[in-house]
C-alpha cells in the first residue's frame, strides 16, 4: 500500500520545515510513503527555504516540492499535488492531507494507515490533534445545520441541552469512532474516494471545504472515522492567522463568510440557507442583549454582526453599464455611493439612491415568498424620500455606480431610464417621457455624464460618456461623448478641438413628429 502525504504552504516555511522533519522518522515506518510540498504562491521565499531544506537534509528521496502559480486556497493548493499523483500510472491508494503547522508524533502516520487497511468501508480518517502541552484538541465533528448554527450563537444552557444532539464538536474520545467529518489538519483519504466524488471543491477559498468533502463521500456511502491512536500536534491557527487561540480574536475574512455561504447554498438550498441566516441574526442579537445585561466577555470576533449582515445582502447583481462584467453586491454599491456622497448619510441623495438600489436587490431574494415583508419595507422607504426631498427614484431605474443626486427635487420619472457610472444629477433635474403615449421611451445615460441644475432630458435620448447637459437645458435629440449641450431647445457646443462654429440645434418639444 502506497501513500502520498501533501502540505500546503502559504508563507509558513519554517513550520513547513519543521512538519517535514517530524516526518522523517516516521516514513521510515510506512513503506512506499512519498510527501509532496505546494508552496501556494508565497512569494516570500518559502519555496527556496523549503527546497534547501530538503536537500541539506537529504530528504529529496521521499520530499518534493510544487510551486504553485497563484494562491488560489486549500482546495485548489492540495488539488494541484493530488491530481497530478492521480493522473501518474502509480497512483498511491491513499492521500494524507497535512497542514504545515503541524508535528507528527511517533506512530501517527503508521496508525493512520493501519486503520483504513484494517476497515475497507472507512473512505475518510483523521487524527487526535493536540497542544504543544499534548492536551487534545477537538478533531471530530458533526456536519453543521440550522439547529447547531442557533445552538452556537445563541448560548443558553437550557437550548444547548435540547439541541445536544446537534452540537457540532464531538466529546473528545480516546476510542475510533464513526463521525461526520474530522478536522483537514491531518486527514487520511482512500483513492477510490477521490474516484468516485472527485477532487475537493476549489470553489472554497479556505474553510468549510473539509467537511463538504467528507459529506460528498458519505452521501455515496463511504464512512468517515476519528483515530485518537494517530496523534498530531497543531499549532492552532498558525497557518491561516484566523482561528489563533493566542492572539486576540481576528475578524473574519471574507472567505470564511463566502465558504460558508456555499456550503449550505450547495447543501441545502437556499430556503434552508435563508432561515439559518434569520436565526443566526436572532440569536446573535439575544446573545448581545444577554452579555451586555450580565456583563460577560466578548468572545465573538470584531464585526461579526456587522460582517454577518453584509453577507446576507451582498446578492450578486450586475452593476449597469458595466464593461468588465464585475459583479457587486448590494452592501459594496451602497457603500461606493456613500463615499462619493462625502460619507454623509444624512444627504438625501445618498438615502434615495441606497433605496433604489435596496429596492431592485429585494427582487433578486429567493424564495419569492419572501420579498413580500422587504416589499413593504421598500414602499415605505421610496415613499418617504420623494415626499420628503422631491426625489423620486425607483427600483426600476437601472443605476450605474457612484451615482450622485446633489441637493434635492432631482425627480426621475421614467422606471426605464438608464444611468451611467459615476454621473452627476442635480436639483430639478427630470429624465422621463417624451410623449405620454410613448411610455416606454427614457433616456439612457452613459458613464460620467454630468447633468445641470433644472435640466431636462426627454424621451428615447441617448447621451454619450464624458457629456455635460447645461442648467435648465431641454434635450430631445442624442448627445454625443464628451459634449456639451445647454440651452431651450438644447444646442451642441463645439468640441475644443474644433476652430468651427458647429452648432446642432435640438428641436424644441413643442415640435411634433
Amino acid at each position: 500500500m502506497s501513500l502520498l502525504i501533501v502540505i500546503l504552504n502559504y508563507k509558513t516555511a519554517q513550520l513547513t520545515i519543521d512538519c517535514l522533519d517530524s516526518l522523517s522518522q516516521e516514513i521510515k515506518k510506512v513503506p512506499f510513503t512519498n510527501v509532496v510540498v505546494v508552496d501556494n504562491d508565497s512569494a516570500d521565499g518559502s519555496s527556496e527555504k523549503i527546497h534547501k531544506a530538503i536537500t541539506e537534509n537529504h530528504w529529496q528521496d521521499w520530499a518534493s516540492l510544487i510551486v504553485s502559480p497563484e494562491n488560489g486556497g486549500y482546495a485548489k493548493g492540495n488539488n494541484l499535488a493530488i491530481r497530478k499523483a492521480l493522473s501518474s500510472d502509480e497512483a498511491p491508494d491513499y492521500f494524507l492531507l497535512l497542514n504545515p503547522d503541524t508535528v507528527a508524533m511517533a506512530q501517527a502516520v503508521q496508525e493512520l494507515m493501519n486503520f483504513m487497511i484494517a476497515n475497507p468501508k472507512v473512505g475518510i480518517a483523521g487524527s487526535r490533534l493536540e497542544n504543544p502541552d499534548h492536551s487534545a484538541q477537538c478533531s471530530a465533528f458533526r456536519f453543521p445545520s440550522l439547529w447547531s448554527e442557533l445552538d452556537s450563537t445563541l448560548r443558553l444552557g437550557i437550548v444547548s441541552k435540547l439541541l445536544s444532539q446537534y452540537i457540532v464538536p464531538l466529546p473528545i474520545s480516546n476510542k475510533s469512532a464513526r463521525v461526520d467529518w474530522v478536522a483537514g489538519a491531518s486527514m487520511i483519504i482512500r483513492k477510490t474516494v477521490f474516484d468516485k466524488i472527485g477532487l475537493l471543491d476549489e470553489e472554497y477559498f479556505m474553510y468549510f471545504e473539509e467537511l463538504d468533502f467528507c459529506l460528498q463521500a458519505q452521501k455515496v456511502g463511504w464512512e468517515c472515522w476519528y483515530v485518537p491512536d494517530s496523534r498530531v500536534v497543531h499549532l492552532v491557527g498558525q497557518s491561516s492567522g484566523v482561528t489563533n487561540t493566542k492572539e486576540p480574536l481576528k475578524r473574519r475574512p471574507q472567505y470564511w463568510f463566502d465558504s460558508r455561504n456555499r456550503y449550505f447554498l450547495k447543501n441545502h438550498g437556499k430556503l434552508y440557507k435563508i432561515f439559518t441566516d434569520i436565526v443566526v441574526v436572532v440569536a446573535f442579537v439575544l446573545w448581545s442583549f444577554r452579555r451586555i445585561i450580565q456583563n460577560k466577555p466578548e468572545a465573538d470576533p470584531p464585526y461579526f454582526l456587522q460582517d454577518f449582515l453584509k453577507n446576507i445582502l451582498s446578492v450578486q447583481l450586475r452593476s449597469t453599464n458595466n464593461s468588465d462584467k464585475e459583479h457587486l453586491g448590494l452592501f459594496g454599491q451602497i457603500k461606493e455611493d456613500w463615499i462619493a456622497h462625502g460619507k454623509d448619510w444624512t444627504k438625501p441623495g445618498f438615502r434615495a439612491v441606497a433605496v433604489a438600489r435596496f429596492g431592485q436587490w429585494r427582487m433578486g431574494v429567493e424564495p419569492k415568498i419572501l420579498r413580500a415583508p422587504l416589499s413593504i419595507v421598500y414602499r415605505f422607504l421610496f415613499r418617504y424620500i420623494r415626499n420628503s426631498y422631491g426625489i423620486e427614484l425607483p427600483y426600476t431605474v437601472r443605476l450605474g455606480r457612484r451615482v450622485i443626486i446633489e441637493h434635492q427635487g432631482a425627480i426621475i420619472i421614467h422606471g426605464s431610464t438608464e444611468i451611467g457610472d459615476d454621473s452627476i444629477l442635480r436639483q430639478g433635474v427630470t429624465l422621463g417621457n417624451r410623449y405620454l403615449e410613448r411610455p416606454l421611451e427614457a433616456p439612457k445615460l452613459g458613464k460620467k455624464v454630468n447633468v445641470g441644475a433644472g435640466a431636462k432630458i426627454l424621451g428615447a435620448v441617448n447621451i454619450g460618456d464624458g457629456a455635460n447637459i447645461g442648467a435648465n437645458a431641454v434635450v430631445l435629440k442624442d448627445i454625443p461623448e464628451y459634449r456639451t449641450a445647454i440651452g431651450i431647445p438644447a444646442i451642441l457646443l463645439p468640441p475644443k478641438s474644433s476652430n468651427s462654429l458647429d452648432i446642432t440645434t435640438i428641436s424644441s418639444p413643442i415640435i411634433s413628429e
